[in-house]
């Protein structure tokens, strides 16, 4: 498996992890007035606090340090041997037009309180030397139409397991033990069904689905993203799928659980 692909794999981990708990989420480019791309943000997830999921028999990760606030998360995703920062588009101090950009598109900021939040995330998105920060980092609370909004800048390695000499990220165990819970029960659910069609998941999430549900028959849990990698892998060459088709995750869509 290339690095590409294990990075495409980490992306859709953050984001089924997200998505797990309640955010509706999607990626972000950001243009540049070259007519170029000036950056791109992994995801950019929003979660709305009266969500509920009581059938699922769990609800969300208290890791993510939920309040009663709309919840709008700006996430990089970063792999082994990548240093644990923000990209250089979002930390850039002599131009604050990424963030504003980003700020606008999201739908929730009247332009007058554009430039004095956007002022406020690039100094959070900044690396502090030897800083270890047990809590997540955010803004203020800001008053909206739509009600109150905090945004937090969240670093994601799905690579690495927990380091305490570093601000508190999203880590490998904390993303596997929360898909574990959610999609590999060991009994039966009253409510909710856990073998199913799982290219229900869509286009990106199946085959991490497949991966994880496989394991739930004998409740053998992942130790390492390797041994997923490794079980993706060994999905793709049992249904004869191409490295084109792995790329576009859309292989596994006519297979998957027929």
């Amino acid at each position: 498996m290339t690095n590409k692909e294990k990075s495409t794999i980490q992306e859709q981990l953050a984001a089924l992890y997200l998505r797990l708990n309640g955010y509706f989420t999607t990626g972000y480019i950001i243009h540049s007035d070259e007519k170029e791309i000036e950056g791109e943000i992994d995801i950019v997830a929003v979660r709305f606090p009266l969500h509920k999921q009581d059938d699922t028999e769990h609800n969300s990760s208290n890791f993510l340090e939920l309040s009663s606030n709309i919840d709008i998360i700006i996430a990089e995703v970063k792999s082994i041997g990548k240093p644990l920062q923000f990209n250089d588009c979002l930390k850039q101090r002599g131009s604050l037009e990424p963030l504003q950009k980003l700020l606008r598109w999201t739908g929730f900021f009247s332009d007058n309180n554009i430039d004095d939040i956007a002022i406020e995330l690039n100094i959070l998105v900044q690396p502090v030397e030897n800083s270890q920060l047990k809590n997540f980092r955010s803004t203020k609370v800001l008053e909206t139409n739509f009600g109150n909004v905090k945004i937090r800048p969240i670093l994601f390695s799905p690579e690495r397991n927990n380091i305490n000499n570093t601000d508190k990220f999203i880590n490998w165990t904390e993303i596997n033990d929360f898909i574990w819970l959610c999609l590999c029960p060991a009994d039966v659910r009253a409510k909710c069904g856990t073998r199913y069609d799982f290219t229900a998941w869509g286009q990106g999430f199946n085959e991490i689905v497949k991966a994880y549900k496989d394991r739930q028959r004998n409740q053998k849990k992942f130790a390492t993203i390797t041994e997923l990698y490794q079980d993706i892998e060994n999905l793709r060459k049992k249904y004869g799928i191409s490295k084109d088709e792995a790329d576009s995750i859309s292989g596994l869509t006519e297979v998957i659980e027929h």
